[in-house]
């Protein structure tokens, strides 16, 4: 099992337990509860007054109550096959609202075609992902809809691939995430370049980068090993592998720090953070 603990805010802010991935409640998993207890083991009550909160039947619950309480651990205790089992979580300061996205990135499968992609690590209650288009970076339209989880506490991969409106054009992106009752959040906007060059690359995107670096200027048919090569501060060679139109991915185990990147003739330095 896992438990999430945060703070929302509001006139009166409360905080809110979030437990999921436990035991499907059926006849071997009996006797399933939610228990936030304060320093010494007092139970503290929901903002319904209720102590004990049963498991849903996928296994998870989620809990809130008046942030005037200092919550000092989660329990869930639970019968499986004749076995009793107590799962203790520390609360600790309080995280992120219901959807945290850990990555967002943009890049081109093909010089017609875009790739969206991101991750998120927690999501209670999410409805979908819109994905937004903007040619200037201040006017978006919807381009795209990706359902949500909706309640998940594992690690969500999703993607959308948008066929871009025209060739050799210059396209920002974001999300924007919905929950169920309708609330709604953007997030931060990524680049896509699909304009053509002469095999000049003009800038080097992101920088400072975690892993996926596009070559803006640079075309699929400039993407090959013979072109482009990684080193470190060091003058070692860093493996990278290709993934997409324009963009590179270097290896995800390279140390943070500066690297250089040599597109034919061309130098750039970049830092991973």
């Amino acid at each position: 099992m896992q438990a999430k603990y945060y703070l929302v805010p509001g006139t009166t802010p409360y905080y809110k337990i979030f437990i999921g991935n436990g035991p499907v409640v059926n006849p071997a998993a009996k006797v399933t509860l939610v228990q936030p207890a304060a320093l010494g083991g007092q139970p503290v009550p929901d903002l319904n007054n209720v102590i004990f909160t049963p498991l849903d039947a996928f296994g998870g619950a989620t809990i809130a109550y008046a942030s005037t309480y200092t919550v000092h651990h989660i329990e869930v205790d639970f019968d499986l096959s004749g076995t009793h089992y107590t799962c203790k979580y520390l609360a600790d300061a309080g995280g992120s609202l219901p959807i945290k996205l850990t990555s967002l990135n943009g890049r081109l499968n093909t010089d017609a075609e875009a790739n969206i992609s991101w991750t998120s690590s927690l999501e209670e209650n999410s409805f979908q992902y819109e994905v937004q288009r903007s040619a200037d970076g201040k006017s978006f339209v919807t381009v795209g809809t990706v359902k949500a989880a909706g309640t998940s506490l594992e690690t969500v991969k999703y993607s959308y691939n948008d066929v871009l409106p025209g060739t050799g054009g210059a396209y920002y992106y974001r999300l924007k995430m919905i929950d169920i009752d309708g609330t709604a959040e953007l997030s931060k906007v990524v680049y896509v370049n699909s304009k053509k060059g002469a095999g000049v690359v003009t800038k080097v995107f992101p920088n400072p980068f975690t892993s996926e670096i596009q070559l803006i200027g640079a075309t699929s048919s400039d993407l090959t090993p013979n072109n482009i090569k990684v080193f470190n501060v060091t003058g070692q060679l860093v493996k990278y592998s290709i993934v997409g139109a324009n963009a590179i991915a270097i290896d995800v185990t390279a140390p943070k720090g500066l690297y250089i990147v040599k597109v034919k003739d061309q130098t750039f330095k970049l830092s991973k953070q």
